[in-house]
């Protein structure tokens, strides 16, 4: 956990000082559409790509011929993803552009970027290395990827380049970071004599790579739908307000976004040891974890929540200079609403543990519907404010709901505890 979070903070750190250049060099028009660009990519990535490395570290298998079956079954959903994700990016984008705020002259910038989603096979890698305790693997190259974020706008800021060039610049980053790590993972495998087998070329091994997939897609729903709200927040503003609201918007976003650098490594790591818990404690001791573990991290909420609204000002200054006057209040209400996230993120685990993820789809898909219908209705009295308000309500939404379903679910797993006890006595 230290390995993993220590790194995600020092790619933290590299975004905002990317930031920080960033916004400075391209006007708060231009870094609108950079931040329009990336996130409608990440958003067609999210919605096209399998969370291959949880099946991998789920299943857990030891032997060289099943993890061999494993990771190849991985790696085919995850080209099979790249391939589906570039193709919808590259068609939305030719389609549908002025939906997203993305205006027809900035249509080639949102193609270019695009085509990053073909190296999309990095889930595999994740899990094949986190199964194996190789956090150092997936360290280094968090840290190389925020040294070249951070190298990269530097120069970029220097040389005064135009936006066509950060775009190209940025997507090949993201490129060669996943690819990177597909072949890391494939010298490792052969190094510790792990063999790729063909998932199609029996029954087989189609039935178990039909398998992964199932464990796979649960996850993948889940994960798009808790990520779209923080993508779909910056189309809703190009869209509806224009490319100037979407900088000052973009800004605040990415600040705010620094909580979920870190608690998305930090819930990959205590997440299978939340599970393993709720599996072999008894339903009282779980839920006294439970809510044990709710306090610590609504204090910790509240702390930062608290915090961040006294120093918002400052820290857009700081980091966007003078010209994204508004987007201090964007940034003190964002992180809020990431700060509640990160309050419920042990309730995902154990929700997950007691009833996989039927409950949280549920719970995730009304949370964005409520989002996406109050940033429609607040937008346009309110503006960008509106957008984070309504941000602030989903995210509120989705932590009550959490907390009701855990309960509900530790007391009726408490209950089956003490009626197999009372069996077993008599």
């Amino acid at each position: 956990m230290f390995l993993t979070v220590s790194s995600s903070g020092f790619q933290a750190v590299c975004a905002v000082l990317a930031l920080a250049m960033n916004a400075r060099a391209l006007g708060v028009r231009d870094f609108g559409i950079l931040a329009l660009v990336q996130a409608y990519a990440a958003m067609i990535s999210s919605l096209a790509t399998f969370e291959s490395w949880q099946p991998v570290i789920r299943l857990g298998v030891t032997s060289r011929l099943r993890l061999g079956l494993t990771l190849s079954s991985g790696i085919l959903l995850d080209i099979c993803a790249a391939v589906a994700a570039t193709t919808v990016a590259i068609g939305g984008i030719l389609l549908f552009s002025p939906a997203v705020g993305i205006a027809d002259g900035y249509r080639e910038l949102a193609v270019i970027y695009s085509l990053s989603l073909l190296a999309g096979v990095a889930g595999t890698p994740k899990g094949f290395f986190r199964l194996r305790g190789r956090y150092s693997v997936l360290v280094g190259n968090q840290i190389t990827q925020g040294l070249a974020l951070l190298c990269a706008s530097a120069a970029l800021w220097f040389f005064e380049a135009g936006l066509e060039i950060y775009v190209i610049c940025f997507a090949s980053i993201a490129a060669t970071y996943n690819f990177s790590l597909f072949i890391r993972m494939l010298v490792h495998m052969r190094r510790d004599g792990v063999a790729l087998v063909n998932p199609l070329r029996s029954a087989l091994t189609r039935r178990y790579l039909r398998q992964v997939l199932r464990m796979a897609l649960g996850t993948s729903l889940l994960s798009t739908l808790w990520n779209m709200r923080r993508n779909l927040s910056l189309f809703l503003v190009g869209a509806l307000i224009g490319p100037a609201a979407t900088g000052v918007f973009a800004v605040g976003s990415k600040l705010a976004n620094m909580v979920n650098r870190i608690s998305g490594p930090l819930n990959q790591v205590l997440f299978p040891e939340i599970v393993k818990i709720t599996h072999s404690s008894s339903g009282s001791d779980a839920a006294r974890l439970t809510w044990r573990l709710s306090a610590i991290a609504a204090a910790i909420a509240v702390v930062l929540a608290a915090f961040a609204y006294l120093v918002r000002e400052p820290i857009v200054l700081l980091a966007a200079g003078p010209g994204y006057q508004g987007a201090g209040t964007i940034f003190g209400l964002l992180f809020l609403a990431e700060c509640i996230g990160l309050a419920g993120l042990h309730l995902n685990a154990v929700i997950q543990g007691l009833r996989g993820t039927g409950p949280l789809l549920l719970i995730s898909t009304g949370a964005l519907l409520l989002f996406f219908s109050l940033s429609v209705v607040l937008a346009g009295p309110v503006g960008v404010n509106g957008v984070a308000v309504a941000s602030v309500i989903g995210a509120m939404l989705m932590y009550v709901a959490m907390l009701i379903t855990a309960r509900f679910e530790l007391r009726g797993a408490s209950r089956i505890a003490h009626e197999n006890k009372a069996g077993s006595d008599g």
